[in-house]
C-alpha cells in the first residue's frame, strides 16, 4: 500500500485516519485508542547537501551583479558569512561594526544571538552601501523602506539562466538562496575549520546540525587521530 509513497503522504494519510478515528470514537461507533497511534511515522531527510563550486559562485555573483546590485550584495553576504535570507533582511546598520569587523545578528530563527565576521569582499560592499544611505535603518530594506519579507525572484531567474538545477529532481539537491550558507559552512569545513567552530558561525543549537559537513573533510580527522602516533617513543 506505501509502496512509492512519499513520507509527507504517508504522515498525511496516517493523520487523516486518526481525525476520522477521533470523530468515530466521539459518536460512540468505535472505541479504545486508534490503531495508528502505535504506528511509526517515516521521517525524510530534507536537509539541503548541495553546495556550489568557487567557480559556480563566481559565476553566480557576476550575473546577479548584471541584474540586481541589491541581489548581488545579499548573496555576498549570506556566503562569506553563512547568514539566513530573513537574518540579511534583519540587519540594521546599528548592527555593523566596521571598527571590529563584526555583525550583530539579533534575535535570529533559533533565538540565539551571535556575530558574523566580516570578509574583506563583505566589508567593501557594506562601506560601499552605507554611502547610499537613505532614510531606513535597514541594511537591506524593502522598496519602501520597511524590513524586506523576500528574495528577490532575480536570485531564481539567474540560477535558472545559468542551468545550475538543470536535470535535478530531488529538491533537496536544488540551488536556492539558503545554498549560499550551505556552501559558507561546506568550504569551512573543507579548509579545515573544526565542526564546533562551524557551529558557532552558523548559529547552530547542536553540533548534530553542523555533523551532515562532516564528510567533506575526512583528511582533516584522519589528520587529528594521527597527531598521537609515536607519543610514547618520544
Amino acid at each position: 500500500m506505501t509502496a512509492g509513497r512519499s513520507a509527507a503522504t504517508i504522515r498525511h494519510l496516517l493523520a487523516i485516519i486518526s481525525q476520522i478515528w477521533g470523530m468515530a470514537r466521539n459518536h460512540e461507533i468505535v472505541n479504545g485508542e486508534c490503531p495508528c497511534t502505535r504506528i511509526k511515522k517515516p521521517r525524510k531527510d530534507n536537509r539541503r547537501m548541495r553546495f556550489l563550486t568557487e567557480a559556480e559562485a563566481s559565476t553566480l555573483l557576476v550575473e546577479l551583479e548584471k541584474r540586481s546590485k541589491d541581489t548581488h550584495d545579499s548573496a555576498l553576504l549570506s556566503l562569506f558569512c553563512g547568514l539566513r535570507a530573513g537574518e540579511i533582511h534583519s540587519l540594521t546598520w546599528t548592527d555593523l561594526n566596521f571598527t571590529s569587523g563584526t555583525i550583530y545578528i539579533r534575535d535570529p530563527k533559533n533565538k540565539h544571538s551571535r556575530h558574523a565576521y566580516m570578509t574583506d569582499e563583505v566589508r567593501s560592499m557594506l562601506i560601499e552601501r552605507s554611502k547610499q544611505l537613505n532614510a531606513t535603518e535597514y541594511v537591506f530594506p524593502a522598496q519602501n523602506g520597511a524590513k524586506r519579507n523576500w528574495v528577490s525572484d532575480t536570485f531564481e531567474r539567474v540560477v535558472d539562466q545559468l542551468g545550475l538545477n538543470d536535470g535535478i529532481t530531488d529538491s533537496r539537491q536544488r540551488v536556492v538562496f539558503h545554498t549560499l550558507r550551505h556552501t559558507f559552512a561546506s568550504w569551512l569545513v573543507q579548509d579545515g575549520t573544526p565542526l564546533y567552530t562551524v557551529a558557532e558561525l552558523m548559529g547552530h543549537t547542536t553540533l548534530e546540525m553542523t555533523k551532515r559537513y562532516s564528510h567533506l573533510s575526512p583528511d582533516t580527522v584522519r589528520a587529528a587521530a594521527l597527531t598521537l602516533q609515536g607519543r610514547l617513543n618520544r
